[in-house]
């Protein structure tokens, strides 16, 4: 057996691996290894969800564009003044939400610029407001970047600022702003964003609080193949420690438009980049964090997501209306998916499509009393098969 076949076969049994075997999986280009690798990761997979695969419908909100940062891979960002720049204001927000709510969102993801003009307050009152317009909505909002930015503006610290949040009716945060949490990369893709310690620092205690949040990475860039592994082996780390994050999403770089591609004529990574990183994760995550989303259809198409659903994924991700951000970059993927053709390409790999809110309970859509948003059944969660898990065919 072959080196790679050796890991693959190490990893399936559930032994963790090293930062440079893990480097080494991530790195397999030879076809035939590649394969072995994705029916291992498929295999527990199935494992853990049998045919399942969940998607949500949720809804983007992005209330300004004005960024004081200029991180390499960001085109969204303007700075104040400039002509394509905007702010939207508290009643604009809920315009925006109850303009889509008959598309049955569940979610609303709040990411913005980081903006001085902006006040402080608005960040709990946009909070407040949603939940009180619409109380059956999961507020998923602010990474840990805006949590830095708003504790740098205050004097607050992280835990005050996040109790303040989920007073106000936060539900959960995404782990974004991690890029590659290795800080050599971090200086030289932004140097003005917070440093790998206290990125963690700020999920950690967002999970001590009860608030939890997504994990990601974003990778194809600068970074090494190290880098990536490091970056893993980082978010188990974490995992183990608070069991706080809901799932795992990678975020393959986009560089037709990013600031430092166009500088180092950098490309997107390759597909067979972005299915190894579903399966490593796969293998490596396992029922620590059980949850794997697809390659981000946002980013690479539906039919690179939809293949890496037989790769280890166990998540398509959600419908992402409006969504804005990965098409500054130069995506042309499009901006939403209806949840009818998400169902519809997993019905197609003769996977069963299951609709799911943020915190992963399965959607119950006939309890709703609130047109196009669905109440969760009681202990309906989407449970883990633990004791198929640890055995190793």
């Amino acid at each position: 057996m072959s080196e790679a076949g050796e890991l693959i076969e190490k990893s399936a049994c559930g032994e963790l691996l090293s930062q440079n075997e893990i480097a080494q999986l991530l790195n397999l280009r030879d076809a035939g290894m590649c394969r072995e690798m994705y029916r291992a990761a498929d295999e527990l997979k199935r494992k853990l969800w049998s045919d399942r695969v969940t998607y949500v419908v949720n809804l983007n909100l992005n209330p300004t564009n004005v960024c004081v940062q200029h991180c390499g891979f960001c085109n969204f960002r303007r700075s104040d003044g400039d002509a394509e720049s905007y702010r939207m204001t508290l009643d604009e927000c809920l315009e925006h939400i109850a303009a889509r709510i008959n598309y049955g969102i569940t979610e609303v993801t709040i990411q913005s610029g980081l903006d001085r003009k902006t006040p402080v307050e608005f960040y709990f009152e946009l909070v407040r407001e949603i939940k009180s317009a619409f109380p059956r909505l999961h507020v998923h909002a602010y990474s840990p970047e805006e949590i830095a930015f708003i504790s740098e503006r205050t004097g607050e610290s992280y835990g005050n600022i996040i109790e303040r949040l989920k007073a106000s009716g936060l539900g959960s945060m995404p782990g974004t702003a991690a890029e590659i949490l290795v800080d050599d990369v971090r200086r030289r893709l932004c140097n003005e964003k917070v440093m790998t310690d206290e990125w963690c620092e700020i999920v950690e205690t967002a999970h001590r609080i009860g608030i939890r949040t997504t994990s990601t990475m974003m990778y194809g860039h600068i970074e090494t193949m190290q880098d990536r592994a490091a970056h893993l082996l980082r978010l188990l780390d974490i995992q183990r420690r608070t069991g706080g994050f809901t799932e795992f999403i990678q975020l393959p770089f986009v560089a037709a438009r990013a600031p430092i591609a166009l500088k180092r004529n950098l490309r997107s990574p390759e597909t067979v980049e972005a299915l190894n990183v579903i399966a490593v994760t796969r293998l490596l995550f396992r029922e620590e964090l059980p949850h794997i989303q697809a390659i981000a259809w946002v980013k690479r198409g539906l039919d690179e997501a939809v293949r890496s659903l037989h790769c280890g994924a166990d998540d398509l991700g959600g419908t992402l209306i409006e969504e804005r951000i990965t098409r500054e970059a130069g995506a042309d993927f499009g901006s939403y998916v209806p949840a009818d053709e998400l169902r519809a390409r997993i019905t197609n790999e003769n996977l069963q499509p299951v609709q799911r809110n943020t915190l992963y309970e399965v959607a119950d859509l006939h309890s709703s009393e609130d047109k196009g948003v669905f109440g969760v059944t009681p202990n309906d969660e989407v449970h883990l098969r633990q004791s198929e898990v640890n055995q190793c065919r």
